[in-house]
């Protein structure tokens, strides 16, 4: 079963709108004349231009959620929606393939493959499996992929979610804007746009009602520190490649470096979220510029743990989701 609207208990959550010019850049659909891809608790629509998401919406039950490890590769998915349509191993595997030093960036999942393993056995082992397609996947530095952004999803999933046994949709995407850098090289003759910004909104039932709020977390400064990516084009090397009532997410202690207000979000990304007879509680006011400053991340020390093993040693002050 895919993302489900109706999933916390007396409301109805839609997929974000895709409006006006963006609409010309939805993937259809191979078979059909939809554009939503379903997998097993979590749904993404594609954006053709850019190969990446618009957005993966996932359900979260936190009282039949259940950890495990896993790894696995991920795969383009042809059965489904084009395989031109996402940017697969010829991306990842771009510096590798020179072999004069480590890939800069990851596969980042979108929706976590942790996050849908609820339910069945059988249900929630097929829905972590189906996490693992390139539609559900973007290009994220280390630094943020094992480290700050998993610590905000260990986060929503162990400390408030499980804790509290609550029904939480989480919709979740790189922001896909015209001014992204280009990647150092390009890929296949093409040049290809890395994006820098990583959003989150987080949809939460309370005494109050039901209730949103935001996230967001920049790589850009790191990617341009290592030279993966350039904002000219004639930087980019042009040769082929040719290898390989409680506010229960108010707790945590990088609000003040990565929460943002969800009509923030809204605006940048140009979806529009369903608001109506929702609660937004974070309410903070920030100029545009500054606010960019504030949530990049900087060069840290990531984590080596499992997801599964890790433990929250945290809270998140003043989080609300």
């Amino acid at each position: 079963m895919p993302y489900i609207k109706e999933f916390i208990t007396g409301n109805t959550i839609t997929l974000p709108a895709i409006e006006g010019d963006l609409k010309n850049k939805i993937a259809p659909l191979l078979s059909g004349n939809g554009h939503v891809i379903d997998y097993a608790h979590h749904s993404v629509v594609l954006n053709k231009q850019r190969k990446l998401a618009f957005y993966s919406a996932s359900n979260i039950d936190g009282k039949t959620w259940k950890a495990i490890d896993r790894s696995g590769d991920f795969v383009k998915d042809d059965k489904l929606v084009s395989p031109d349509f996402q940017l697969g191993k010829e991306l990842y595997d771009a510096i590798k393939a020179k072999g004069t030093r480590p890939n800069d960036f990851e596969q980042g999942h979108l929706t976590s493959f942790q996050e849908v393993l609820w339910g069945k056995a059988a249900e929630s082992k097929k829905a972590a499996n189906e996490t693992f397609f390139y539609t559900n996947c973007a290009p994220q530095h280390e630094r943020v992929n094992s480290g700050l952004w998993r610590s905000l999803e260990q986060y929503v999933l162990k400390t408030e979610t499980v804790k509290h046994g609550l029904k939480v949709n989480v919709i979740t995407d790189p922001l896909l804007s015209d001014k992204d850098p280009y990647y150092i090289e390009k890929i296949n003759g093409e040049f290809i746009k890395i994006p820098c910004v990583f959003w989150k909104v987080i949809y939460y039932p309370n005494a109050n009602g039901l209730n949103a709020v935001g996230f967001m977390m920049s790589h850009k400064q790191l990617l341009l520190q290592d030279g993966t990516v350039t904002f000219k084009k004639s930087d980019v090397k042009t040769e082929m490649l040719t290898k390989d009532a409680e506010d229960f997410f108010m707790d945590y202690k990088y609000d003040s470096v990565y929460q943002v207000k969800v009509e923030f979000i809204q605006q940048e990304t140009g979806l529009k979220f369903m608001l109506k007879n929702v609660n937004l509680p974070f309410q903070s006011e920030e100029k545009k510029d500054m606010l960019y400053k504030r949530i990049e991340v900087m060069r840290t020390e990531s984590t080596t743990k499992s997801f599964a093993e890790q433990e929250m040693d945290f809270k998140i002050l003043n989080i609300q989701l």
